[in-house]
């Protein structure tokens, strides 16, 4: 049968045929099914844009796209969003808030958009980079003053979050004009060096990356620095209108004002400013500053005029007048109270022994005017010789004469070697009540011929019917001195210089007008006022064998008039358990011109 083989041939084409048919028939139904299924292409959303970024957040948006249900957003660390952070949709919005996790400060990221239609995503949108700032620090807490003294404080304030630094300022104003500090600092705190006694603003700036936050403040006032006293006052007059005035500076004081007084208590009458422990007061007239011939002299100290203290106030005068002429001799002068023979001492020594240790005081001097130291006899002796004798000098006798220029207790005492007497006298300075004299000598100076008019004063001290302070009693004091003043003019007929010594029961201020301001009229000036530089005028020249006490007041005296200078003055005490007096020595050092 031939026909066979070919029979079958046909039937296998045919079965290839069907094989291929169904395999076409399925891939075109599979197709004809995607096709279907996804509907025409959609398209890819407008370009893409970004705003609003900040350190964990930026916004995206884009147009909307036809027949799209959705967006998909994709967000990457790099362009090829091998790295992607964030994910979002589908979404019907066509803008979005990108932040969370996967978005931080000071990155770099990468945005790109897909429109979606149930299965059918379009392309996605170009990428579009952003790139998020720092986020700038938190608020620090309010800063408070710590460790606050006079020569600063420590400010200190809680951290703020995210900061890396801070910036501390320190003002003296409110609105920081006047900045004292500026200072960057990593740590919470600053400690500030300033001065004491005022008021400080500060505030405190964090920051990151070069960005601040919200600033914080307050504010402070440190104590003020305790104020010494000024030290005695030196007030030495340096003409007829000029005085300089000195004391120990008061500690930290920032400045003073030297105030001249009619009399202590009294407002100022001229006052000066400066910031040395020093001042120079010239053209000084005091009739127009209404200050007496005897003035006072007060300075008070201040920091930043914000406290004051004030020194003790001291006596003062301006000398009567000025000399052109050179010094023509230095004398060592002493006024001494050596207290009468028929009293005794702390020791209940006798008048010789007192007045034989006082005689050793004496010696070296030049001119000496004692006081309570008799002419008239004691237990058969002289006391004024015996005092003489043991001190190596003379008594003022009348010239060519063995008598005493006086014989009352105020004598003179002097140097033979230099000096010779011209000329001496006596005169009651009462008409009334207890007998006061003054004894007067002018004596020539041996090797320059210079003459010098010496008196030697002892005023009243008290009545049985008044103490001493009594205004009666003052009354007297001053009535005595101006006849002593008229009794020096009349007697100094050669216009010699004149040296007063004595006790004159007084010193500046003890009354309205005291002896002091009488003298101080008549160009007569207390070497305590005028003297270039004075030791132990502390101690009152009256102890009365007390504790030598730190008045200041004097009651002994050297004066002298415009022709001489004092350059030195001094109280010279002692343990007053061994004085041999109830008064201190006075000596002076003066040039006579």
């Amino acid at each position: 049968m031939p026909h066979q083989p070919p029979a079958r041939s046909r039937v296998g084409r045919l079965g290839r045929r069907l094989v291929a048919t169904v395999v076409a028939l399925g891939v075109m139904g599979t197709v004809a099914v995607a096709s279907s299924s996804a509907g025409p292409a959609l398209a890819t959303p407008a370009t893409i844009g970004a705003g609003a970024v900040s350190h964990h957040t930026f916004d995206l948006a884009w147009a909307a796209v036809p027949r799209a249900t959705g967006y998909r957003v994709e967000v990457a660390a790099d362009p090829g969003f091998a790295h992607v952070v964030w994910r979002w949709g589908p979404t019907r919005e066509t803008s979005m808030s990108v932040h969370g996790p996967g978005i931080d400060e000071d990155s770099t990221y990468y945005a790109r958009v897909s429109a979606v239609a149930d299965q059918n995503v379009s392309l996605p949108t170009s990428v579009v980079s952003v790139h998020t700032p720092w986020q700038a620090p938190g608020k620090p807490g309010e800063p408070r003053a710590t460790k606050v003294s006079t020569s600063g404080f420590t400010v200190q304030w809680s951290p703020a979050a995210r900061a890396e630094q801070y910036v501390a300022f320190v003002a003296t104003d409110p609105d920081f004009t006047e900045n004292v500090q500026e200072k960057t600092v990593t740590d919470t705190s600053l400690s500030v060096k300033v001065r004491d006694g005022r008021r400080y603003y500060v505030k405190v700036t964090p920051l990151r990356k070069g960005l601040t936050a919200a600033t914080v403040d307050t504010t402070l006032k440190t104590p003020l620095k305790k104020l010494g006293k000024p030290g005695r006052v030196f007030a030495e007059p340096m003409s007829s209108s000029s005085l300089r005035v000195a004391w120990p500076a008061a500690t930290n004081a920032t400045g003073y004002t030297v105030q001249l007084l009619r009399k202590p208590g009294a407002k100022p009458s001229w006052t000066t400013t400066t910031t040395k422990p020093s001042a120079m007061i010239e053209g000084l007239k005091p009739s127009k500053a209404q200050l007496r011939p005897v003035f006072y002299v007060k300075v008070v100290a201040n920091r930043y005029g914000l406290r004051h203290t004030s020194s003790k106030t001291v006596a003062s005068t301006l000398l009567p007048g000025s000399t052109k002429r050179a010094t023509s001799f230095t004398a060592q002068v002493s006024s001494y109270n050596l207290l009468k023979p028929s009293e005794t001492d702390a020791g209940h020594r006798s008048w010789e022994k007192r007045y034989a240790a006082a005689a050793k005081q004496l010696r070296g001097l030049d001119l000496v005017g004692l006081q309570e130291t008799p002419w008239n006899k004691t237990d058969g002796k002289r006391p004024v010789l015996r005092v003489a004798a043991k001190a190596h000098l003379a008594l003022a006798r009348h010239a060519g004469s063995k008598k005493p220029c006086t014989t009352a207790s105020q004598p003179i005492l002097y140097k033979r070697s230099r000096f010779t007497v011209v000329d001496c006298g006596r005169k009651q300075l009462a008409d009334k009540g207890p007998k006061k004299w003054v004894t007067w000598a002018l004596v020539r100076e041996t090797k320059t011929g210079r003459k010098v008019f010496v008196a030697n004063a002892h005023l009243l001290a008290h009545l049985d019917t008044a103490s001493s302070t009594s205004q009666k009693v003052q009354r007297i004091r001053v009535q005595q001195t101006q006849r002593l003043a008229r009794e020096i003019a009349a007697r100094n007929t050669t216009d010699s210089p004149v040296i007063l010594v004595g006790d004159l029961n007084t010193y500046p201020n003890r009354a309205a007008v005291t002896p002091i301001d009488v003298l101080a009229r008549n160009g007569l000036v207390s070497a305590e006022l005028v003297a270039a530089k004075r030791v132990g005028a502390e101690f009152a020249s009256f102890h009365g064998f007390a504790a030598g006490r730190r008045s200041g007041h004097h009651f002994d005296h050297v004066i002298v008039d415009r022709q001489s200078e004092v350059l030195t003055y001094r109280v010279r005490h002692m343990d007053t358990r061994r004085a041999p007096s109830d008064h201190f020595q006075i000596v002076a050092t003066v040039a006579v011109h």
